[in-house]
């Protein structure tokens, strides 16, 4: 099973985890700086409201009268209310004398509604209190306003941050861009390029080296298979012309011997009752038996060399029927142990070379002939398709396995002899029969068949015929 690799944006994560980054750091930042503030707000507060009560507890001591030290206590951003031991106040009316201690108090009446105060309940010597209220308006409202400052900041810092992120990493991945570009040249044929890094110690200069170097190995292979292959071609066109040159050569000796050898069987024949005679029969016959086989490889390889040089046919409009019934005909003959079965259309006029049509359909019914047992049939039926004309082969031999119906086309390809289909035969017939096919525009093929082998050729109908 093939896993897809992840191919995520890099130019996308880059930015999204530089902001991510930033995002965390500049929060951290503006936590701190708050809390500082914070910190530092409420410790001079304190520092404050500790020194207001420090100077009332020295008037306390030196017998001050509750309205000078409620007067010298007001001012600024701390007012004041003592309150006697008998219940009488001094000071900023404003205060509540049932204030208690705190962080936030109600704002006296006058002010505005957003402003704050701390209050601070200390008792003093003499039995009495002392309620001090520190304003912390400002110090909220420039605590509000430098959070808002840091937010804003911050946003524009990240707006910008990814802005130049985007630019920076699209130039950082200009290498990257090359590569691909490089790469689907080279899909278009343009191999000679390369990268050409000038450092190989960095992450992109690694994979450029290592591009190149692919590239260099994939040329080197192609290099060498083209050779091998112009070899392989050399080599294939030498034994076909060794082959067509020796077929040339026995072609003649191999019809003076067969001559010979009909010579021979007919004298013989003369003789048969003459020991001698008849067993000079048999060997004339073993003879021109041989001869004709040898006769027939040669025809063989000499078609092979024709079809691969270009096969030049003797188109025009032919019978198909009239060639099938023939070639039924002349089977039925030499094979009077079998059932021939003729059916489907009696006549159908197609384009082709009447000679190469039923040299096909000869090697066909050769092959069907030779394969199926005494006792057994063979059915040809010629049938028209969508433009097609059909002539199927069925015989009741071995028959061949489905994975070797597409390799009995091979050149020399021979079925075990197991299958008793092993009779001979050099393995070319049906090779030439699909070239035959093929070059009239058609094709040959094997089709799976319980009980027997089964082949189909279709030709090139007649428009209207």
């Amino acid at each position: 099973m093939t896993v897809a690799t992840p191919t995520p944006s890099l130019q996308r994560r880059v930015v999204l985890l530089v902001v991510a980054l930033l995002v965390g750091l500049l929060v951290v930042l503006g936590v701190t700086v708050d809390v500082s503030l914070g910190l530092q707000a409420r410790r001079n507060l304190r520092d404050r409201l500790m020194a207001a009560t420090s100077r009332a507890d020295a008037l306390v001591a030196a017998h001050t009268s509750p309205e000078l030290l409620a007067a010298q206590l007001n001012g600024g951003s701390v007012r004041a209310l003592l309150v006697t031991a008998d219940g009488s106040a001094y000071g900023d009316r404003s205060i509540s004398p049932a204030t208690t201690a705190g962080p936030v108090v109600p704002a006296p009446p006058g002010l505005p509604p957003d402003t704050t105060a701390t209050a601070v309940v200390h008792p003093l010597p003499d039995g009495s209190r002392l309620i001090l209220v520190a304003d912390t308006t400002q110090t909220t409202q420039v605590t509000r306003q430098l959070r808002q400052l840091m937010i804003a900041a911050g946003l524009g810092t990240l707006a910008v941050a990814a802005l130049l992120l985007v630019a920076v990493s699209r130039t950082a991945l200009r290498p990257l861009d090359r590569l691909a570009a490089l790469a689907l040249d080279i899909t278009t044929g343009d191999r000679g390029r390369r990268l050409h890094p000038d450092r190989t110690d960095t992450e992109l200069g690694r994979a450029a080296s290592a591009f190149d170097g692919m590239l260099d190995a994939l040329e080197a292979s192609e290099l060498r298979a083209r050779q091998a292959a112009e070899s392989a071609q050399r080599a294939e066109s030498a034994t076909r012309q060794f082959l067509v040159d020796a077929a040339h050569e026995l072609r003649t000796p191999i019809a003076g011997i067969q001559a010979a050898a009909e010579q021979l069987a007919t004298s013989a024949s003369q003789h048969v009752a003459d020991a001698v005679a008849r067993g000079q029969y048999r060997r004339a016959s073993l003879l021109l038996s041989d001869a004709r086989r040898a006769g027939r490889l040669v025809a063989d390889m000499l078609d092979l060399s024709r079809i691969d040089t270009g096969l030049s046919l003797d188109v025009h409009d032919t019978d198909l029927g009239a060639i099938v019934e023939a070639e039924v005909h002349r089977v039925a003959m030499l094979a009077p142990n079998l059932t021939i079965n003729r059916t489907g259309l009696a006549e159908l006029t197609i384009a082709a070379d009447p000679t190469r049509v039923a040299q096909i359909l000869s090697n066909l019914l050769d092959n069907a002939r030779r394969y199926t047992p005494a006792g057994g049939s063979i059915t040809v039926e010629l049938s028209a398709g969508s433009g097609v004309a059909e002539v199927t082969v069925t015989d009741t031999g071995p028959g061949i396995p489905d994975d070797e119906r597409y390799r009995i086309f091979e050149r020399l390809v021979r079925l075990d002899a197991g299958r008793a289909r092993d009779h001979g035969g050099a393995g070319l017939g049906l090779p030439i029969a699909r070239a035959l096919a093929r070059a009239h525009g058609g094709d040959l093929v094997c089709l799976p068949h319980d009980g027997g082998a089964q082949f189909r050729l279709t030709l090139p109908a007649v428009a209207g015929r």
